[in-house]
C-alpha cells in the first residue's frame, strides 16, 4: 500500500498528482450526478478507511483540460499500477473479447499463474456483470465500444501469493475513435494510447479461408492510426504488447490457427510454447497479406501474437437481435492477458521473464 501523499497519474486524465489532494473530497453512492460530497479530514481513522472502500474521490485534473471524473477512492492506496489499453478496428469483437475476459476472470482463471483477483470498483463490476456478462452468457451479441468514452472498463487488484498486489486498469479504445481521428491528433483516444502501460490489440479475420473467398490486403485504419502514433512516442516502444487473433473460431480447420485454438488454455506459463504459436500465427497472417495485423511487432520488442475466440461462432439475426444460438464458448481468451501480465513483471519468476523475447 502507499501512502497518502505518493504521487499518482490519473488513468484517465494522465495528469499527475499528489494523492491527498484528492483525498478530502468522497462520493459514495451509485450515481455521480446526486451524490454526497463528504469530507473525510478529522474522521477516526478506521471509519475514514471503511468509507473509502467503494466509494470514489474527484480527480483535481491539474491540467484542467477534462470533464470533471473519478476513480476509486483506495486507487492511490496501490504502489504497484498497471493500465492495459484494448486497440482494434470497429467490429473487431473487443466488447466480446473482453466481456469474456472478465466472465473467466471471475471464474478464478488466473489462479493457476499464481494470481487471486479482486475488482477496486465492485459497484461498476456489478454493473458491468448485469450489463454486459450476463446478457453475453445468455446468448445475446453485445453493442461494441461507445465513441468518445473517457473512463476506464474496469480496475483489477491482483494479489500475488507473495502478498504483492496490483492495481490493473482497462481501457477500451473505440475503433472509430481511432478510426474517424484527424489528422490532427488522436483526441482522447491518443491520450490513453501515450498513457497505458501496455497495449493489447485485437484483430479478426475478415475473410475465413474456408469460405474460398481470396484474402484481401489489410487495410486496418484503427491499427494503423494507432501503431503510427505509438511509433511517434518513443517511450512507449519498451512496453509490453500482445495480439489477440481474435473470431480464431472461423478458421478452427485451418492450419495452424485451428490447432493452436485447441491448445492449452489456463495451464500455467510457457515461453517456449507462446514463442511457437506466434510464430506460427505471424507466418499465417504474413501469408494472408494481413500487414497491419502485425505491426505492433516493428515497435514493441517484447509482443505476442495469440488464437482466442471470445464466443465460439458467429452471432445470427433473430427478432431484431442478434444472438449466439449455440451459446457462447470462449476459448483462450485469457493467454494474451497472461502474457502481458508476464512481460509486465505482475506475474514473477524467470520463465514470465522469458515471454515475448524473440
Amino acid at each position: 500500500m502507499s501512502e497518502q501523499n505518493d504521487i499518482v497519474r490519473c488513468p484517465i486524465c494522465m495528469d499527475r498528482f499528489v494523492w491527498a489532494e484528492a483525498g478530502h473530497v468522497l462520493i459514495p453512492g451509485n450515481d455521480f450526478e446526486d451524490a454526497a460530497f463528504v469530507d473525510l479530514d478529522g474522521m477516526d481513522p478506521l471509519k475514514q478507511s471503511d468509507s473509502r472502500r467503494g466509494s470514489h474521490v474527484r480527480c483535481p485534473n491539474p491540467s484542467g483540460d477534462m470533464v470533471e471524473h473519478h476513480l476509486p477512492a483506495t486507487y492511490g492506496n496501490y504502489v504497484n499500477r498497471l493500465v492495459v489499453g484494448l486497440v482494434g478496428a470497429p467490429n473487431a469483437g473487443k466488447t466480446h473479447l473482453f466481456t469474456a475476459m472478465v466472465r473467466q476472470i471471475d471464474r478464478q482463471g488466473l489462479l493457476p499463474y499464481g494470481l487471486s483477483v479482486g475488482w477496486l470498483d465492485m459497484r461498476a463490476h456489478s454493473r458491468f456483470r448485469q450489463g454486459q456478462v450476463e446478457p453475453f452468457e445468455s446468448g445475446n451479441a453485445l453493442a461494441g465500444t461507445r465513441r468518445g468514452v473517457v473512463d476506464y472498463a474496469g480496475i483489477l487488484v491482483l494479489r500475488r501469493f507473495d502478498g504483492v498486489e496490483w492495481a490493473v486498469t482497462f481501457f477500451d479504445i473505440a475503433g472509430e475513435d481511432l478510426r474517424q481521428a484527424g489528422a490532427g491528433g488522436l483526441g482522447s483516444a491518443g491520450r490513453f494510447l501515450a498513457g497505458a502501460d501496455a497495449f493489447l490489440f485485437v484483430y479478426a479475420p475478415d475473410d475465413p479461408v474456408e469460405t474460398g473467398t481470396a484474402a484481401h490486403p489489410s487495410e486496418n485504419r484503427a491499427f494503423a492510426l494507432a501503431i503510427e502514433r505509438m511509433r511517434a512516442t518513443p517511450a512507449l516502444h519498451g512496453r509490453p504488447a500482445a495480439i489477440a487473433f481474435t473470431k480464431a473460431d472461423r478458421l478452427r480447420y485451418v492450419p495452424p490457427i485451428g490447432r493452436w485454438l485447441r491448445g492449452p488454455d489456463g495451464n500455467g506459463l510457457d515461453a517456449a510454447r507462446t514463442r511457437a504459436e506466434s510464430r506460427d500465427i505471424f507466418a499465417y497472417l504474413h501469408d494472408q497479406g494481413a500487414g497491419a495485423a502485425l505491426a505492433p511487432f516493428s515497435v514493441f520488442p517484447r509482443c505476442t501474437l495469440h488464437a482466442v475466440s471470445a464466443t465460439g461462432g458467429d452471432a445470427q439475426p433473430r427478432d431484431g437481435s442478434r444472438v449466439f444460438p449455440r451459446g457462447v464458448r470462449p476459448m483462450r481468451v485469457l493467454e494474451p492477458l497472461v502474457a502481458i501480465l508476464a512481460m509486465a513483471g505482475v506475474i514473477p519468476g524467470d520463465e514470465a521473464g522469458k515471454v515475448g523475447i524473440p
